[in-house]
């Protein structure tokens, strides 16, 4: 039947719809209940330190191995998105040895 009538044509199926919309106000207090949770997104990258799956550089600051994530840092800071991704070269995985940086600075630095 759905074949045969006007709504389908060439496998496209056209569908007419009608919205309308109501100006006037309905006292339910559930139409407001919808409670949206606080988002929790910088505790998920913090535990990208944590998880070293998927990190493509690693930062050796005085002996100490710093796993992180290039598109990470090249969102948060425009030298990294220069360093990483301006100069057409691409690597898998990439050490950067940083010699003038504290351990501990460095991690409060680039992971606040």
């Amino acid at each position: 039947m759905l074949e045969s009538s006007d709504y389908l044509k060439d496998d496209c199926l056209k569908i007419n719809c009608t919205v309308g919309v109501v100006f006037s106000a309905t006292n339910c207090s559930q139409l407001n209940s919808i409670q949206v949770p606080e988002s929790d997104i910088g505790a998920h990258f913090g535990m990208l330190l944590d998880n070293i799956e998927g990190s493509d550089v690693i930062f050796n600051v005085a002996g100490e191995k710093f796993h992180a994530h290039k598109l990470v840092l090249s969102a948060r800071s425009p030298f990294f998105r220069s360093k990483f991704f301006d100069d057409g070269v691409e690597e898998d995985e990439q050490e950067i040895v940083i010699s003038d940086l504290e351990p501990v600075v460095f991690k409060v630095i680039l992971f606040p």
